[in-house]
């Protein structure tokens, strides 16, 4: 990491460099892969404003603080730049845990690793959601999954007034699921 210092009317002294380099060690715990941070101290009359940006191949933080003490300000501006890179992290790892794209099946055909897994540990159910079983003929519900996103219709079918189960097969046909009388 390259850090650059900048003293505007006043002169960085030697303790807030080894005091900033020590925060921004720190930093790079939570914000890895930090390439250039540039630190900017300002006097101005009686207070003393610090400016910190960091920058790292995914993100570019900045931020400013100032105070009637040069280390309170570095330290305070330099914790704000932690909770920003935190928050971004955090974005960043629930993006990655969001389920399939739309578009792609949810019920593939598990790995062998993923059913050993599951032979392992307890089933778990997930209510995903509600389907209002509407009447109608099979050849209306093939109609509607080809419009639907889901893959899955859930109908009451109106030659036998049953509820049925229609669904996209891996294989791309569609499967039928009928209560047996």
């Amino acid at each position: 990491m390259r850090i650059e210092y900048t003293g505007r009317q006043t002169e960085v002294a030697p303790e807030l460099r080894a005091l900033a380099e020590k925060k921004l060690k720190k930093l790079e715990r939570v914000l890895h892969g930090i390439t250039d941070a540039h630190v900017v101290l300002a006097a101005d009359k009686h207070r003393q404003i610090a400016e910190v940006s960091v920058r790292s191949p995914h993100l570019v933080l900045a931020a400013t603080e100032e105070s009637g003490d040069p280390g309170v300000a570095l330290t305070t501006v330099i914790d704000k730049i932690a909770r920003q890179a935190q928050r971004q992290m955090g974005k960043r790892q629930e993006r990655k845990r969001r389920g399939p794209a739309r578009g792609t099946p949810a019920w593939n055909a598990p790995s062998v690793a993923v059913r050993e897994k599951r032979a392992e540990s307890p089933t778990r159910i997930f209510r995903s959601r509600r389907f209002v079983a509407k009447p109608m003929t099979v050849e209306e519900a093939a109609l509607e999954i080809e419009g639907s996103a889901h893959g899955l219709v859930v109908f009451r079918n109106a030659g036998t007034e049953q509820v049925s189960v229609l669904y996209r097969r891996q294989d791309g046909h569609l499967g039928l699921i009928e209560p047996e009388a």
